[in-house]
């Protein structure tokens, strides 16, 4: 039987998503709640409307929960539960890899193995069961579990009162469900929650503590009002923009060393706070989700296309719901599985080429990524529309997200025509894709998509398939495109590593292609990528809005501020990465890995 504690981690690993669902000071909380009720599911402590207090000393063989106990027994004085959720909160950190390396051992988790976050298992989503059995009976997931209870009117057994009760006073429901199925099950939350006296007296301690935290920490960005510096180089009516042009990543490394963690940047129209340095990455990945949003960003880009759901401009359990659906399509089973196809789109590509001539490499490297993509993704070809794809996909990026072009641009008859071309593209895919026999071929995301817009057409209705079919390879055109044109101009500069390189190339044909145990092999050409990455990232920063007031670096960052998260800046800092404008491939070897440090 999983604890407690383990299964509210699963509840916020957001499948497919490097974010959590609740804020770090809540998870901490929710953790040590979830302690307690283990504690007291063993019978080995027990509450009153007052106090916590022990029942049974026993240990229970659990190198997590006994030190919890040892100190409850070795407590003066009988203390409130409020006391106990705050204490053992203070361990949160080391309670939550302790858990973690569990689940991971038992197969229901699986760890990024470049970051800190966690995700279920295929095996485990595909399933909706955890692979170890209870007495013989496999147990369903956590979250198939508790939506059970919420949409079913029978009385629930303790643990999934208790898992609901912990939940709840987290605020979790609301990030997990749409916001129609949270509503007509909020009552239902509630009258659950109160069922079990002992997780009630837990939650009101959660409760709480985290009210009491939130209003101190408003209080405290009250006190420490506005005023952070702006970065040096601003000019009269252009601002920042003529610094911005260039290398942006090295422009932020600059003023953060000059001013710190939190400075603003102005261009024509637009005006930006941004927070950078390690404590930048580190917040963005532990309290993003709870302060920061993407919908105003890409709001230009939905309505000039009229569209509702799009995955990068969507938050909550709409972004979930449609990152789930596309899950299966990204994923690196899928790819390998269908990998001869994306080795024949470069044998084409490469034999078309000319000899002894100069290429543009952009160009040649964005027809290979955006064929790869499109035969992977919709079991298609785009060459004869790659031009239209660039078009159309640089005169969003200009217009809406860099904001660089005005909106009248998209009027442009050479934009107007590569839409009105590439939707009858698309148009042609998804009707091939629906007249498609079943017969055992491989499913790819239009497939996935197809199926969301007819299980949930108000979610995914036929005007939102184009932009979401079509995403993939305007996706890949500037990113892969990009970052393989930086390490192939690498790598001519450095005949040593384009052998080392080659030789690796070699060795995987020569074994019959690219499989998952090969390419895992090629350490030094997945090296070469990974500091092609770090000194030519192609996405220096993040931009989000402020939906909660927070403090970082001392100043007060209010709602509604355009936010810039310069996670890059780290790359250029010798203490994460010594020499840091030295194209170094062992910087990613077992023994320095300088890339794993926190928000590094």
């Amino acid at each position: 039987m999983l604890r407690f504690a383990e299964e509210m981690l699963i509840l916020v690993a957001d499948e497919g998503s490097d974010e959590v669902n609740v804020p770090d000071r809540t998870l901490r909380y929710a953790l040590a709640g979830a302690v307690l009720m283990d504690l007291a599911l063993e019978h080995r402590i027990d509450t009153d409307t007052q106090s916590l207090y022990l029942t049974d000393p026993t240990p229970l063989g659990d190198d997590l929960l006994d030190p919890i106990l040892e100190d409850i027994e070795g407590a003066a004085d009988i203390q409130t539960c409020e006391f106990w959720v705050r204490r053992i909160a203070q361990q949160a950190d080391d309670l939550r890899a302790g858990f973690l390396e569990r689940l991971v051992e038992q197969d229901i988790l699986e760890a990024d193995e470049y970051s800190a976050f966690f995700a279920l298992t295929n095996r485990v989503f595909r399933s909706r069961r955890y692979p170890t059995s209870v007495d013989g009976e496999v147990q369903l997931e956590v979250h198939s579990r508790i939506l059970g209870v919420l949409f079913s009117d029978d009385i629930p057994p303790t643990r999934d009162i208790v898992i609901v009760s912990l939940a709840h006073a987290c605020g979790l429901f609301s990030r997990l469900m749409m916001a129609d199925e949270f509503e007509e099950v909020k009552e239902r939350i509630e009258l659950v929650a109160d069922l079990e006296l002992v997780a009630r007296s837990v939650s009101d301690a959660i409760r709480k503590l985290t009210l009491a935290e939130s209003q101190a920490a408003r209080r405290a960005i009250r006190e420490s009002g506005g005023g952070w510096p702006r970065a040096s180089g601003w000019l009269p009516l252009i601002g920042h923009a003529h610094k911005m042009i260039g290398d942006l990543s090295a422009f932020f490394t600059e003023q953060y060393l000059k001013h710190g963690p939190v400075f603003e940047v102005n261009a024509p129209g637009n005006r930006f706070v941004v927070i950078a340095g390690q404590e930048a990455n580190q917040f963005m990945a532990r309290e993003g989700r709870s302060h920061l949003r993407t919908q105003e960003l890409w709001d230009g880009f939905r309505h000039s296309l009229g569209v509702a759901s799009l995955l990068i401009g969507l938050d909550g359990a709409s972004h979930r719901l449609l990152r789930r659906t596309k899950r299966s399509g990204y994923s690196r089973k899928y790819i390998l599985e269908r990998m001869p196809e994306a080795v024949a789109v470069v044998e084409r590509e490469m034999d078309e080429l000319p000899f002894e001539r100069p290429l543009p490499v952009v160009y040649v490297m964005q027809r290979v990524m955006v064929e790869q993509i499109t035969q992977l993704s919709a079991s298609a070809s785009s060459l004869e529309h790659i031009d239209d794809i660039i078009a159309f996909s640089n005169a969003m990026h200009m217009i809406f997200v860099s904001r660089r072009r005005p909106k009248f641009m998209m009027r442009m008859p050479r934009v107007r025509r590569a839409r009105r071309r590439l939707e009858l593209h698309i148009e042609r895919v998804l009707e091939e894709h629906e007249a498609k026999p079943d017969d055992g071929s491989p499913r790819d995301l239009i497939d996935d998509l197809l199926e969301l817009h007819r299980s949930h057409p108000d979610f995914l209705a036929e005007t939102d398939m184009f932009i979401n079919a079509m995403s993939p390879f305007m996706i890949g055109l500037d990113t892969v495109a990009a970052t393989t044109s930086f390490a192939l101009y690498t790598l001519l500069k450095r005949p040593d590593l384009l052998e080392r390189v080659r030789e690796e190339a070699d060795e995987l044909f020569a074994d019959g292609g690219p499989t998952d145990e090969g390419l895992r092999r090629m350490t030094t050409t997945r090296n070469v990528l990974m500091e092609t990455l770090r000194m030519y990232p192609i996405g220096p920063a993040l931009a989000r809005t402020v939906n909660n007031s927070f403090e970082f670096g001392g100043y007060r960052i209010p709602d509604g501020t355009e936010l810039l998260i310069a996670t890059t800046v780290t790359h250029n800092l010798p203490e994460f990465f010594p020499d840091p404008h030295r194209f170094d491939i062992d910087r990613y070897s077992p023994e320095r890995r300088e890339h794993v440090q926190p928000g590094a």
